[in-house]
């Protein structure tokens, strides 16, 4: 699944470090190429997700998710444009006002275990 995948969950996992379930976006377009229309994505596929934790359908779905803070991270092949890094900026200050976490992370490809993707 993936970022055009609107009504999905690309994955969630627990995060043991900080205990949160973290909720992935994946995100394989560039930006520029109909920059709208991936603005216009991004934005449903968090405010999405953000209704599936506050309807409650996370929890029955993933019960394992039940009590935890939630982080929704997206990973992106692409660097943002300009547009994409407001847009990600405005999403961070709402859902934090909200006790979710949105992070951003550069997808990197040729990475290795010896060499990770490091977040942005």
């Amino acid at each position: 699944m993936t970022i055009e995948d609107i009504d999905k969950v690309d994955k969630i996992f627990i995060e043991h470090a900080t205990g949160k379930a973290v909720l992935i976006i994946s995100d394989h377009l560039p930006w520029d190429v109909d920059e709208g229309r991936h603005l216009e994505l991004l934005q449903t596929k968090v405010y999405r997700q953000l209704d599936g934790i506050e309807s409650g359908e996370l929890y029955q779905r993933v019960p394992l998710t039940n009590g935890r803070p939630f982080a929704i991270v997206i990973y992106s092949l692409f660097e943002l444009s300009q547009d994409g890094r407001n847009l990600v900026n405005n999403l961070t200050h709402y859902l934090a006002g909200m006790g979710i976490e949105l992070r951003w992370i550069r997808f990197d490809p040729n990475a290795t275990p010896d060499k990770p993707t490091r977040p942005n």
